[in-house]
């Protein structure tokens, strides 16, 4: 039992700070399609890959990275966001390289959101907050250090997720639907399983379900959802390269042996008032684009933008430069 809820905890933490933080999660406690479709799809992937880093003794940050990449690209097989855009836009929102792969949506969405939010913020917190994750990953002082580097990320990612996440949900009332039982889940969940069975590296019949559940959940959505959008068989060629190349990276990243970390006195405490500051920010972003302030609406469309910057960044420093080059 005690297992069971450190894993519906973790569904928790995978699925709402990506999703919620986007405001796509809007509303998600009543829907239905968040049960089928969201909390599997981000927890399986989460807790496979995850495994694998680690039997693979791919822990480095870059080769992290890499597989958060790896996350990220359900977008295209699922959501066929990457090939034909947002699904309220009409194409992609700042062009595409040639008809079949967005700007921001590749660069944007996967090499930044997916990569930092849905695999290295999850991964932070599990760092700092259960003893089995700290033993297994590095230290996620990248975010949640004691370093003047550490507070500027906190504030700036702050800042983004929670201009984003009130940009997208401008209606207050929805808003606060949509985080009290976030936070409440998160917090209260937290003190229920912080000494429970954290494990990070999953049981051979758990492999393989959750290896079926995540491959299913694949072919449904590429068959089921947006199938207007499915490109022809040279885009999809080209994805499946892409994987390739994602191997090709991955394999030349040096392996990592786990190092101990010096546990913080109150470990809980970073993450969850941090995630606190995000909802405040966010909160105030959406009441004031409710109230018809355009500056708020200006500004908070800003991090849009400065995701395709960071993305590359991020895969120019991480992959190219530590994880090719450098190899640390």
């Amino acid at each position: 039992m005690a297992r069971a809820g450190f894993l519906l905890w973790l569904a928790l933490l995978a699925f709402s700070l990506p999703e919620v933080f986007a405001g796509t999660g809007a509303g998600w406690l009543t829907r239905p399609d968040v049960y089928i479709l969201g909390i599997p799809l981000y927890a399986l992937h989460f807790l496979l890959l995850c495994h694998i880093a680690i039997k693979t003794k791919r822990t480095s940050w870059p080769a992290l990275y890499l597989l958060g990449i790896v996350f990220g690209l359900y977008e295209t097989w699922i959501t066929k966001v990457v090939w034909a855009g947002y699904l309220d836009e009409n194409g992609f929102a700042m062009g595409g390289f040639g008809p079949w792969f967005g700007i921001h949506e590749t660069i944007g969405l996967i090499l930044f959101y997916h990569a930092v939010t849905s695999f290295f913020l999850p991964l932070a917190v599990l760092t700092r907050l259960f003893p089995a994750f700290a033993a297994a990953f590095p230290a996620p002082n990248w975010i949640f250090g004691t370093t003047s580097w550490a507070l500027a990320r906190r504030i700036g990612l702050a800042l983004i997720w929670g201009l984003i996440s009130g940009y997208n949900m401008p209606d207050p009332s929805l808003y606060l639907i949509s985080w009290a039982p976030l936070l409440l889940g998160l917090i209260v969940g937290y003190r229920v399983v912080k000494n429970a069975a954290a494990r990070p590296v999953l049981g051979r019949k758990s492999q393989w379900l959750a290896g079926l559940w995540l491959a299913l959940i694949y072919v449904a959505g590429f068959t089921l959802i947006r199938t207007e959008a499915i490109p022809p068989a040279p885009a999809i060629l080209i994805t499946l390269a892409l994987y390739m190349l994602l191997a090709f990276l991955l394999k030349r990243t040096a392996p990592r042996t786990p190092t101990p970390q010096a546990s913080p006195p109150n470990p809980a405490k970073m993450p969850l008032i941090w995630l606190l500051a995000v909802f405040v920010i966010g909160l105030a972003t959406s009441i004031g684009i409710s109230a018809g302030v355009g500056l708020v609406a200006s500004v908070a469309a800003l991090p849009f933008l400065g995701m395709v910057a960071l993305g590359a960044g991020l895969f120019m420093w991480l992959v190219i430069w530590r994880g090719v080059y450098w190899r640390k």
